[in-house]
């Protein structure tokens, strides 16, 4: 019989982090839900499922340092954290999408009824391979034969939401100079959104290769399990929460 499941083993959580997080993804999704009726856009429903996972993740994640017995609540917590971002990328695709329509398809090196399909089903790939990792992750913590699957699955699914977020992220750029050059008017226009979606881009990737880069180096060959990235709680906010924020 393994031992008993404890939460946070390699430090001690900060309740008030999890609190202001959990407060601020909360207030966040009230305003995207009045901006999405008030503007009549209903095609974020992405951003709005990030928004929630992360709200329901850290307030699971404040609930599991008052109850660090209770597997399924930190289990939970975690998984929708992880996968969070890659409901954000795909709410980025789908904006970009919309903008290559407005601005004209002549300018785009991908036709934007190929963005769905193509990048967001990496993303729905992506989504599934962390999520399955995660779990695994952190519901196995006494089996390092299963740690080490679970990090070999998580990593696959945070590398191709990495590569793909890339590439989008060149295409958008080749895309935004060429329709820069060929209709400028049009480009001041949805240029505020195009600096958006730059900004918020950039951060999805920081965070992805934080999360990367954690569990690329975390030493799954003792329990438990050892790591920089791992066994501190600063990364997790300042590389994580803060740039989804």
């Amino acid at each position: 019989m393994g031992a008993q499941y404890r939460a946070f083993k390699h430090y001690e959580p900060s309740e008030a982090a999890a609190i202001i997080f959990a407060v601020v993804f909360g207030i966040l999704l009230v305003a995207h839900i009045w901006q999405s009726v008030r503007a009549k856009i209903y095609y974020l429903w992405p951003l709005l499922l990030a928004t929630v996972l992360e709200c329901a993740g850290y307030i699971l994640r404040e609930y599991t340092i008052h109850h660090r017995t209770e597997k399924p609540p930190s289990v939970i917590g975690q998984v929708f954290i992880i996968i969070a971002p890659a409901c954000l990328a795909a709410a980025l695709y789908m904006i970009v999408e919309r903008i290559i329509l407005q601005v004209g398809t002549i300018y785009s090196s991908l036709r934007p009824s190929w963005i769905t399909p193509i990048f967001v089903g990496f993303d729905l790939v992506s989504i599934g391979l962390q999520s399955i990792g995660a779990t695994l992750l952190f519901n196995n913590e006494d089996s390092l034969d299963e740690l080490k699957k679970a990090r070999k699955i998580l990593i696959a699914g945070l590398l191709i939401q990495l590569i793909a977020f890339a590439v989008f992220l060149i295409l958008t750029g080749l895309f935004d100079r060429k329709a820069t050059r060929g209709s400028p008017g049009k480009m001041t226009f949805v240029r505020p959104l195009m600096t958006a979606f730059y900004v918020t881009g950039a951060l999805v990737m920081i965070r992805s290769i934080y999360r990367a880069i954690e569990f690329i180096t975390v030493n799954f060959n003792v329990l438990p399990p050892t790591g920089y990235f791992f066994n501190v709680e600063w990364a997790y906010y300042v590389l994580d929460a803060l740039p989804i924020a």
